[in-house]
């Protein structure tokens, strides 16, 4: 088998995949929000950073189920790792 067939076939699907993905949407405050089901939230893996203000995305499902991710701002979970060992 040619090997440009395969790495097309590749290059097709990862573009697809691409394709795939939601915009992210940034929260204003106040905005209305329809959120059925949370899927996942990340931030910033910071492991020894300063208890800060961080950037994290949150996706998530609406009540038509359409996949949708919203950028936010939030205190980084060292502060509330800090919190806990007081």
């Amino acid at each position: 088998m040619n090997i440009k067939y395969v790495l097309l076939t590749l290059a097709a699907c990862s573009s697809i995949a691409l394709a795939a993905e939601p915009p992210v949407e940034e929260y204003v405050y106040g905005m209305p929000l329809d959120i059925d089901k949370v899927v996942a939230i990340t931030e910033p893996d910071e492991l020894y950073a300063p208890c800060r203000v961080v950037s994290a995305q949150m996706s998530y499902e609406d009540s038509t189920g359409q996949l949708r991710t919203l950028e936010y701002l939030r205190m980084s979970s060292v502060c509330s790792d800090i919190e806990g060992s007081l």
